[in-house]
C-alpha cells in the first residue's frame, strides 16, 4: 500500500500557536489559516469544492498548520508539482496574507470564516487580482489530544519537517550497516502534527506492494496486515508513550491502546504487538 507523520504539554503550550523565525502573523490569523482547504480557479464553479463523493478534478488541496510545527504547509493540485515543507515566511499587509513554503509565495485574501482567495499582483490593474477561491473543508483538529512535547514529536512524527521519522519492522530491516537501506520491508509512521487528523499507519514498501500486485508472493518476508488507525490520544505513561487507537474507516470499531517504548539504540518496541521497529528518516521520500 502506498502513500500519497516526553512531558505532557502545559495548557499554555496547547493554546498558544508556535512562533517560528520569519512568521509574523498574529495568533488569531494563524488559527484562521489552520486546517484543510480546497481551491479552484475563480472562473470555475466552487459549489462542490469540499465534496467527498464528487470533488472537482482540478481542485488544489492546501493544508496549513502552525500550533505544533511553528508553520508547515502542503499544497497538491494532483500533479507532480505538489509541495510540502516548513513555512519560512508569513506576514500580513493590507488584508493580504503571504506564506512562503516550497520555494513559492502564496498570497491569500481571507473573506469570511471559511472562504479565502489566492491573489496575484497585476501591474495593468494597479492592484491584486483574485485567481483562485478556497473553501475550508476541514477545521484544524484539537492538538490537545496529542499530549507530547516537542522532543517526542521530533522523534516520532512523520509529518514534522526535519527527520520525518518512520519505523521499519526490525525483522525486515538490514542486519548490518544502514538498517533502513532495505527495499522489501514494512513500516509504521505516526501523523501527529495535523492539521486535521492524527493517524498511525502500517504500510508495505513500494517493492513489496509491487510484488504483491504481480502475485510474486513466494519469496515475501513475514508481513503483518497493512492497517490505518485514528489516533484519539497520545500521552506519557511512565517510561512509554501510550496511544489510544481506533480503526480508521470504522467509527464504531472498539478502541485499543498500544504502548511505544524507546530502546537505548533509538529503536522502538510495541509490547502489545510483540514487534520492534528501527527508526528511519525521510518518510516523504519513502512514501
Amino acid at each position: 500500500m502506498r502513500a500519497l507523520i516526553c512531558l505532557v504539554l502545559t495548557v499554555t503550550a496547547l493554546t498558544a500557536p508556535a512562533r517560528a523565525e520569519g512568521v509574523s502573523l498574529s495568533p488569531e490569523r494563524q488559527a484562521y489559516l489552520e486546517g484543510v482547504w480546497s481551491g479552484l480557479s475563480t472562473e470555475v464553479s466552487a459549489d462542490k469544492l469540499c465534496s467527498q463523493q464528487t470533488p472537482p478534478p482540478d481542485a488544489t488541496a492546501l493544508s496549513i498548520e502552525f500550533m505544533r510545527s511553528g508553520g508547515v504547509a502542503f499544497a497538491d493540485d494532483g500533479s507532480e508539482a505538489a509541495s510540502r515543507g516548513p513555512i519560512t515566511e508569513a506576514s500580513e499587509e493590507n488584508g493580504i496574507v503571504s506564506l512562503t513554503f516550497g520555494n513559492e509565495v502564496w498570497r491569500l485574501r481571507p473573506d469570511g470564516p471559511n472562504i479565502m482567495y489566492r491573489v496575484r499582483s497585476s501591474a495593468s490593474l494597479g492592484g491584486g487580482v483574485d485567481t483562485m477561491v478556497f473553501k475550508r473543508c476541514k477545521s484544524a483538529a484539537d492538538r490537545a489530544a496529542i499530549a507530547l512535547d516537542d522532543d517526542a514529536l521530533k522523534f516520532l512524527a512523520a509529518d514534522l519537517p526535519g527527520d520525518e521519522a518512520f519505523f521499519m519492522d526490525d525483522r525486515l530491516a538490514a542486519k548490518t550497516g544502514d538498517r533502513c537501506a532495505v527495499q522489501e520491508t514494512q513500516y509504521l509512521f505516526f501523523v501527529l502534527i495535523g492539521p486535521s487528523e492524527f493517524r498511525l499507519s502500517r504500510w508495505n514498501s513500494f517493492a513489496i506492494a509491487d510484488k504483491l500486485a504481480s502475485n510474486k508472493s513466494a519469496k515475501l518476508p513475514p508481513l503483518d496486515p497493512v492497517a490505518n488507525w485514528r489516533i484519539e490520544s497520545a500521552r506519557i505513561d511512565g517510561a512509554k508513550y501510550a496511544f489510544r487507537l481506533r480503526e480508521y474507516e470504522s467509527a464504531d470499531a472498539l478502541p485499543e491502546t498500544i504502548h511505544v517504548q524507546v530502546k537505548p539504540d533509538g529503536s522502538i518496541v510495541v509490547p502489545e504487538w510483540r514487534r520492534t521497529y528501527v527508526r528511519c528518516k525521510g518518510f516523504q521520500s519513502r512514501s
